[in-house]
């Protein structure tokens, strides 16, 4: 399992740790837990991105 070290804004941190405490709850690892969901769906979203690029160009 790897490991990452990010720095965000203060407010864009409070509000990501209330908006995961109000889904998840308070439990530890939950962070961690939308973190992860949050990365996928931004892969996802990025390799969508990608191939409705690539059917332009076609």
């Amino acid at each position: 399992m790897g490991r990452m070290d990010i720095i965000l804004p203060d407010e864009l941190e409070e509000d990501f740790r209330k908006a995961v405490a109000v889904k998840l709850g308070l439990k530890k690892g939950n962070v961690s837990i939308a973190v992860e969901e949050a990365i996928k769906e931004w892969l996802s979203n990025k390799e969508n991105q990608e191939n409705k690029s690539n059917k332009h160009k076609k």
